[in-house]
């Protein structure tokens, strides 16, 4: 009976510091290196305008006039962050830069067309507090194509609007040079959204 107690004890010990080598140091999900970085993510929240995304502007649906024109989709991030250190005497950590951004998309719809991951550039700052930044969430080219792919046949979706989950994963810099990571994900609609304005 011992020996199982000291075994399981054992077993204990080096997960608390497998744990402890890992990176990180608490914050919100997504974020990472808060020891290194000394900022802490307390919270990433991703939204948009409107969740369903016109993909395309057919003209004469709208009484008679031209729906209005496609435009980029953006996002905006919205970061609350502290300093891990709150002394005073303590050399702030921030503000922090974001470097860039991969955002993916995925869909759990059949047969929905496949958006391409890319990497962007958001060059926002943020500080100790909350901090709203704007980042691209699907621009004119990726509606056009999700479009083209949907009316040549090339992908069907087994049902209407199509939802993608957008993730961000993001790496910022603090005032020292040091990075860190940050992230969250949102969902949209993609379809013939009809947008007559008015």
């Amino acid at each position: 009976m011992k020996v199982r107690h000291f075994s399981f004890l054992l077993v204990l010990i080096f997960a608390a510091a497998s744990l402890a080598s890992c990176g990180g140091g608490g914050g919100a999900p997504g974020s990472d290196d808060t020891n290194k970085t000394e900022v802490l993510i307390q919270s990433v929240l991703i939204s948009a305008e409107s969740d369903d995304i016109d993909v395309v502007s057919l003209p004469l649906l709208c009484d008679g006039e031209d729906e209005e024109p496609l435009t980029d989709a953006n996002a905006t991030m919205e970061i609350s962050a502290t300093t891990i250190n709150q002394n005073p005497a303590f050399l702030s950590p921030f503000p922090a830069n974001i470097e860039q951004c991969f955002i993916s998309y995925t869909s759990a719809v059949i047969g929905a067309p496949i958006i391409e991951s890319k990497t962007v550039y958001p060059n926002c700052s943020f500080i100790d507090g909350t901090t709203s930044c704007t980042v691209e969430l699907l621009n004119i080219a990726r509606k056009d194509q999700w479009w083209d792919d949907v009316t040549s046949g090339k992908f069907t979706p087994e049902n209407g609007p199509t939802t993608y989950t957008v993730s961000y994963s993001c790496t910022y810099q603090n005032s020292f040079g040091k990075t860190g990571q940050l992230g969250g994900r949102m969902d949209i609609d993609l379809s013939n959204w009809l947008s007559c304005g008015g």
